[in-house]
C-alpha cells in the first residue's frame, strides 16, 4: 500500500463525515493508517469491534460480528473502500464475532479462521446459538438453526496473505495459544505494526473467562507484546497501543494471584473478597455478579487443575 494521497485522504475523510451524518449508533470509522480502519461496535447491542484491511484488490474484514452488525458493515464498508469484502477472519467462535458469517458468505465472502475455532463451534453448538435466539432478534432473522462454521481454515501457527511485489502489504494471522478460548486468533500487519487481538485483549471491563485458559493467557499476551505493535485493535472497547496489552495480562496474573493465595488459606469462592491493584481498575467488571463470575472462573481452573474452559460449564 502506497502513502495516503491527498484525493484518497479526501475520499476517507467524507466517507467518515457521511457515516457521521447518517447517524449511525456505532461510532464512526476510525482510520488507522492507510487503508486499515477501526471499526468499533455499539457497545449497547453487544456488538464487537472490527477491523478493516485494504489489500490491491480486496478487504479483509476482522470478525463477522452480529449478523445486525454484519448488515450495517454491508452498507457501511463501500463508503470507505469500492474492493470487495473477500475474507472474514473470525478471530474466535462467540457469537458476537462469528454469528454473522452467513451474511458474509451470502455477500460472497469467504470465511477463513484458525481450525481451533471450528472445533470450539463443533464443542458447543448449536446450543449456544439456539440460546442467543431466545434474546437477539438478528440471530432469529437468519432463519438458521446453528452458526455457520469458517469456510477455510488453517491449522499452523502463521497464514499469510500478501499483495504482490516487495512493498506488497503482508496480513499475518497468527495462533499463539489458548487463551480466552482454544481457537483464539489474531491479525498482524509487521509492516504497519497493527494488531487485531479479538478477545485476547480488551480495553474495559469486558472479559469473558468461562472458556479461557487462565494460566496461559498472559504467555500468548507477553508473545503478541513481543511483536511490538504500535497499534492495538481489541476485541471491545477503544483502541489503543500495546498499553491494552499490558493491561490485559497484568489483570489476569493479578486476579489468578489474588484467588489462589485467598483459596490457600481455605476460602471459597462466596466468601473471597478480592480488591486488586489499581493497576487493575479498567479491566474490573462493574457488577457485583460479574466480579463473582469470574472469581468463580479462576477458583474452578485453579482446583481442577485443568484450563477454566476444559471443565464442563453452562455460558453465562
Amino acid at each position: 500500500m502506497k502513502a495516503l494521497d491527498r484525493r484518497t485522504f479526501l475520499k476517507t475523510a467524507s466517507a467518515l463525515l457521511a457515516v457521521r451524518a447518517a447517524g449511525a449508533q456505532s461510532p464512526p470509522p476510525r482510520l488507522v493508517v492507510p487503508g486499515v480502519w477501526f471499526l468499533e461496535g455499539d457497545a449497547a447491542k453487544g456488538y464487537c469491534n472490527n477491523g478493516l484491511i485494504e489489500m490491491s484488490d480486496y478487504l479483509i474484514l476482522v470478525d463477522a460480528n452480529y449478523p445486525g452488525r454484519a448488515h450495517e458493515l454491508v452498507k457501511l464498508i463501500p463508503k470507505l473502500s469500492p474492493k470487495p469484502v473477500k475474507w472474514v477472519f473470525d478471530t474466535h467462535a462467540h457469537r458476537d464475532h462469528a454469528y454473522g458469517n452467513s451474511v458474509w458468505t451470502k455477500a460472497g465472502a469467504t470465511t477463513l479462521a484458525y481450525k481451533g475455532v471450528v472445533d470450539e463451534m463443533n464443542r458447543w453448538e448449536p446450543g449456544r446459538w439456539r440460546a442467543t435466539m431466545a434474546i437477539r432478534e438478528d440471530v432469529r432473522a437468519t432463519g438458521e438453526l446453528d452458526v455457520q462454521r469458517p469456510e477455510k481454515t488453517f491449522s499452523g501457527p502463521l497464514y499469510t496473505l500478501r499483495d504482490p511485489g516487495p512493498n506488497g502489504r503482508v496480513v499475518e494471522f497468527r495462533f499463539f495459544g489458548w487463551a480466552h478460548t482454544r481457537g483464539d486468533g489474531l491479525v498482524w500487519l509487521p509492516h504497519e505494526r497493527v494488531l487485531c487481538t479479538g478477545d485476547v485483549a480488551v480495553n474495559g471491563p469486558h472479559n469473558k473467562l468461562m472458556d479461557g485458559w487462565v494460566a496461559n493467557w498472559p504467555r500468548v499476551l507477553e508473545r503478541a507484546l513481543a511483536l511490538h505493535p504500535r497499534y492495538v485493535i481489541p476485541g471491545h472497547g477503544a483502541m489503543g497501543g500495546a498499553e491494552i496489552l499490558v493491561g490485559q495480562r497484568d489483570f489476569l496474573v493479578d486476579l489468578m494471584a489474588a484467588v489462589r493465595a485467598q483459596r490457600n488459606e481455605g476460602r471459597t469462592p462466596d466468601a473471597m473478597h478480592i480488591d486488586l491493584p489499581e493497576r487493575d481498575r479498567n479491566w474490573v467488571p462493574g457488577s457485583a455478579a460479574a466480579r463473582q463470575l469470574d472469581i468463580d472462573t479462576v477458583y474452578l481452573e485453579i482446583s481442577s487443575g485443568k484450563p477454566a474452559g476444559a471443565n464442563p460449564h453452562v455460558w453465562k
